[in-house]
């Protein structure tokens, strides 16, 4: 009788998340650890109590996650994967005017709320899944996943409340990333604070014709008025020219830090 080896997944909790989803999509079976705030998965992965961390980092209509950002700055893990999802939202529950939402969900959902609850009161959660838990415990209305809805007994009002087409990217955390499958390499850097510094910074990229997907500058906490660069590319730090691009990059940086290369999985 041969041995089964259970992996353990850290996700943003709780249950029913759109992070839950994406793990759920990308790693199948698998213990599953809720975890309250996207630093604590970060922790369990750095500590050893799951062999992975997923959280959000991007959505496509309200842009980065700033936790996640801050969390990559000071962690040692790197990106496994990618996993980009297609994300439907539905405004569900009864009763109060209020509506329960994580920030970024409420922010899609703005149009559709001025329509079908004019004037009702927003309150921020940690994520989707704690609004479908608050309004179904608290009563009022939710914007979550049908999956969340469902799983409180909440009636769905409306389906696809989103504004257009509406996807989030998804961190796949480990000790290792996987450069021989990297589509994408994710790095973080900081310029010397002076005139064309950035411009500096970008030309080995340029005239090596890679393509930088993502930048984006994140405030630094200890340090007012500085900010740390985050960059995403095509392609892996295995490519000859990504690598010529990066040391040359480092080499105008206070510091540059590879997060890793890495495949992206696309679900819809």
């Amino acid at each position: 009788m041969g041995w089964r080896v259970i992996v353990r997944v850290a996700f943003l909790g709780p249950e029913h998340s759109f992070t839950h989803e994406a793990a759920r999509r990308f790693f199948g079976d698998a213990e599953y650890l809720a975890m309250q705030g996207i630093g604590a998965v970060f922790r369990a992965v750095e500590r050893f109590e799951a062999d992975y961390g997923v959280v959000p980092v991007e959505n496509s209509v309200e842009g980065p996650v700033g936790a996640t950002l801050d969390e990559l700055a000071r962690t040692m893990l790197h990106i496994y994967a990618a996993v980009e999802m297609r994300i439907v939202l539905v405004l569900a529950g009864s009763g109060a005017k209020r509506v329960y939402g994580h920030p970024h969900a409420l922010g899609e959902a703005r149009t559709a709320l001025h329509r079908l609850l004019p004037g009702a009161e927003l309150v921020a959660t940690v994520s989707t899944s704690e609004a479908s838990e608050r309004a179904a415990r608290e009563g009022g209305y939710c914007v979550c996943s049908r999956a969340a809805a469902e799983a409180h007994g909440l009636p769905v009002v409306a389906e696809g409340v989103e504004r257009g087409l509406n996807y989030t990217r998804f961190l796949v955390l480990s000790w290792r990333d996987q450069p021989e499958h990297g589509e994408r390499t994710s790095i973080i850097a900081a310029m010397p604070d002076r005139p064309g510094a950035l411009y500096r910074w970008l030309e080995p990229f340029a005239k090596r014709g890679i393509d930088l997907k993502m930048i984006y500058s994140r405030p630094v906490p200890s340090r007012p008025w500085h900010y740390n660069f985050y960059i995403d590319l095509a392609g892996s730090r295995l490519d000859p020219r990504i690598a010529e691009a990066l040391e040359e990059a480092a080499e105008r940086s206070l510091f540059l830090h590879v997060l890793g290369s890495y495949p992206v999985k696309r679900l819809e």
